[in-house]
């Protein structure tokens, strides 16, 4: 997908899950800056268009004056809807940053040239993008001020993922990396970490209902990591078949489990 596209569609699915909402309740109950006044220093990798980037932000500005908070993304559409955002929020105190890179291009110095450290890096589902996820780990953990935490948040490999992960694979050439998955690779390093399940479901009604469907579609693309439009109709039926298999009704909704597994890693 264009960048463009994956802005639209991921606003989209995000609206359509409660998962994002969930995740930022988690943040506003389990990171807290240990001063009000000390600078608080967050790297939000994969920061993306900044909707739950904000929240956080808006969660940590109630606990800090002092909000110092840096974003990473490749996507440059993305960076720029950060920044609106942010501007708009108007948080008192805080300070945004955002630099449109690939997270290993990211440099961690400041204006005078000196080595920044954060209190809290963060990977929220941006790991299944990076071409080298246990390279970014290990980065990020550098990254951290004694003290500090490195918070990921990555969806387990459920019935939801398996579809995505397989059109991811074909897309990028290589295998996703799910909780499972990042779990392994933690305890290989012998990383102690605490892990919590986030329980979330996604609505697929409008997708359901009508495919062909501007909506429809955008939840299709962002689900399969691709635009569907440009699949076989053979294929976008079978996506569309499956989805509506692993589906249920609530509320008079078709809804597909979408949960997220958080992974806490303390600093070295």
């Amino acid at each position: 997908m264009s960048d463009a596209r994956f802005l639209e569609t991921h606003a989209l699915f995000e609206g359509s899950s409660d998962q994002q909402g969930r995740v930022i309740e988690w943040f506003g109950e389990h990171v807290a800056p240990a001063s009000k006044s000390a600078p608080y220093r967050v790297l939000s990798v994969g920061c993306g268009s900044g909707v739950a980037d904000v929240a956080i932000a808006k969660a940590l500005a109630k606990r800090t004056d002092n909000l110092r908070y840096v974003g990473v993304d490749p996507n440059r559409v993305e960076c720029e809807e950060f920044e609106a955002r942010f501007a708009e929020a108007a948080l008192p105190g805080a300070q945004l940053e955002v630099c449109p890179v690939p997270f290993d291009a990211f440099e961690p110095v400041d204006a005078r040239g000196q080595k920044r450290a954060f209190d809290l890096v963060h990977f929220v589902h941006c790991l299944y993008y990076m071409g080298d996820a246990s390279d970014a780990l290990r980065r990020a953990r550098r990254l951290l001020a004694p003290g500090g935490q490195l918070v990921i948040v990555q969806g387990p490999r459920g019935r939801l993922n398996d579809l995505s992960g397989r059109f991811y694979a074909k897309g990028y050439h290589q295998e996703t990396m799910f909780a499972a998955d990042l779990a392994e690779q933690l305890d290989e390093w012998d990383w102690a970490y605490e892990r919590d399940r986030i329980d979330a479901h996604v609505d697929v009604t409008p997708l359901l209902d009508d495919p062909a469907s501007a909506k429809g579609e955008a939840l299709r693309d962002f689900i399969v990591q691709f635009d569907s439009r440009r699949l076989p109709r053979k294929v976008r039926l079978g996506v569309d078949r499956y989805l509506e298999l692993i589906s249920s009704r609530r509320n008079g909704r078709r809804v597909v489990p979408h949960p997220a597994d958080v992974f806490v890693v303390a600093s070295v």
